[in-house]
């Protein structure tokens, strides 16, 4: 990382990113990036190729960067940004040209507001040349809080700030809705038809321009700052009565890979999929892995019927603590989805059944209605790497975990939440437009699910800062309401040990 100051404008760069961009000692913006993204929404990994750095401290300097953006190794597109400051205004062109056919959903600069802002007045500016006056959420919003983009005004302490954007229509949406720490401004609205296939040396060519005011009176040009108390640190777990119970997630490594010490006696959550010929495989490694306790067993599938069936075999085969289902596509639980585990449950006696989403709480968030007629526990998962593998990406997501869970708790309206699994890395693609692979193989000898999932295992799985993160998690998501946690899986890669 090298810090660069020039004039007022101080700004840190990590790799290819303008970070922790601040003006005359006030923090205005998390980052600016340039982002490529896949047709299954990766994001590509960045490599810087060459810099040009600013010299001396004067009100005026100019800095380049030239990057490759990969994916497995492989060069889709190579960018510049030219950052020109001159005064109280800081400009960023930005050039790529694709050096493969390539399939993208996003490329482009992105403007990383910080999470400090919720609360805050904002004015929308429009290609029309029209305006709206908003304000950045303070409870995280499910859709975009500002669309049709060509500019942004707002302030921040001391400082009142004005972004212009071209070469495409921008849009903003909240990050926290992923864990992130910001609502992120972006091009190419998701109202565009997506992914667009690129030929080789495709150009993209976007630019912003944002300009600082400092007003030194008292109070500045700040609004009045929303009570955000409830994210000052993690409330004690022994506050919380009764404590949530912790769980583990399946283990999806090879069998070979299975250690011989006797495992822990916690229930575990197992995720098979209905219509795969491993589903008694995944079943039966999932029932070795609680080692006597009970299971946690939500069903991916878009058949009620099915899922009857299913519902009362396992049952049948050993301690179930709870019922759960999803539809593969939408990853939500259907009304009909939600019918048939009434059903389960009435005819069961004292089962337990839970809905939501197998993905993030953005889901949950965005289809909250679908919930309306559920009297039930609502459940989502967590993972911060959505978007960003960069440590301060997971160390930021801790307190992003007490915003969302809080704002999970708002939408739940007294039913309690189960929240898991919480991994480091996604699981599945969630937002994928490729189709799931078919499973052909009965046994899971070579593993299953999250095993084939691309970036699903975070090397920094087994370390002591991943132990940290996974019990500051556990802290951040025990609130009153929360009646289980689970963490990843029992072992393997993804797991503990």
């Amino acid at each position: 990382m090298t810090a660069v100051s020039i004039g007022a404008w101080r700004f840190t760069l990590r790799g290819a990113e303008l970070a922790d961009l601040a003006y005359d000692g006030e923090p205005v913006l998390r980052a600016i990036r340039f982002v490529t993204r896949d047709h299954d929404w990766r994001t590509a990994d960045d490599t810087v190729l060459a810099r040009t750095l600013p010299s001396g401290t004067a009100s005026r300097g100019r800095l380049r960067i030239e990057a490759s953006a990969r994916y497995d190794d492989t060069e889709v597109l190579r960018y510049t940004l030219e950052v020109t400051v001159d005064g109280p205004t800081l400009r960023v062109d930005a050039t790529g040209t694709t050096t493969t056919p390539f399939r993208r959903n996003r490329i482009g600069l992105v403007v990383l507001h910080p999470p400090t802002l919720a609360g805050v007045p904002v004015t929308a500016r429009h290609p029309s040349g029209t305006a709206t006056e908003a304000a950045f959420p303070t409870w995280i919003a499910p859709h975009q809080p500002a669309a049709d983009l060509s500019g942004l005004d707002w302030s921040t302490g001391r400082v009142a700030l004005t972004l212009d954007l071209a070469g495409d229509v921008f849009e903003t949406e909240d990050q926290r809705n992923w864990t992130d720490a910001s609502f992120k401004t972006y091009s190419t609205p998701l109202s565009e038809p997506f992914p667009v296939a690129l030929d080789a040396g495709s150009v993209v060519h976007q630019s912003l321009t944002l300009r600082a005011t400092t007003d030194d009176r008292p109070g500045g040009t700040a609004a009045p700052a929303p009570d955000l108390a409830f994210l000052d640190g993690p409330a004690p777990t022994a506050a919380v009565a009764p404590p949530p119970t912790l769980q583990l997630l399946a283990a999806s490594a090879p069998a070979a890979a299975r250690p011989t010490a006797v495992p822990l006696d916690l229930p575990v959550l197992v995720e098979p999929v209905l219509g795969d010929p491993n589903l008694g495989a995944v079943l039966a490694s999932a029932r070795r892995d609680a080692g006597g306790a009970p299971l946690d067993v939500r069903f991916v599938t878009d058949d009620p019927d099915r899922l009857r069936a299913a519902i009362d075999d396992v049952l049948a085969g050993g301690p179930v603590v709870r019922i759960g289902a999803f539809d593969p596509s939408s990853h939500v639980t259907t009304p009909a989805l939600q019918q048939a585990l009434r059903d389960a449950a009435a005819a069961a006696g004292d089962l337990e059944v839970v809905a939501g989403t197998r993905a993030h709480f953005t889901e949950l968030n965005r289809t909250v209605d679908l919930f309306r007629d559920w009297d039930g526990p609502l459940t989502f998962s967590v993972t911060p790497q959505m978007h960003d593998r960069s440590p301060e990406q997971v160390t930021e997501s801790i307190r992003m975990q007490r915003w969302v869970v809080m704002s999970a708790s708002r939408l739940a309206a007294g039913r309690a939440l189960h929240v898991g699994p919480v991994t480091l890395r996604p699981r599945f693609n969630a937002v994928a437009t490729s189709a799931r692979p078919v499973v052909t193989d009965t046994t899971i000898e070579a593993g299953y699910g999250p095993q084939f999932v691309a970036d699903a295992t975070d090397p920094a799985q087994h370390s002591a800062v991943a132990r940290a993160w996974f019990a500051a998690s556990v802290e951040a998501l025990t609130v009153p309401g929360v009646a289980s946690i689970t963490l990843a899986e029992a072992w393997g890669p993804r797991g503990g040990r």
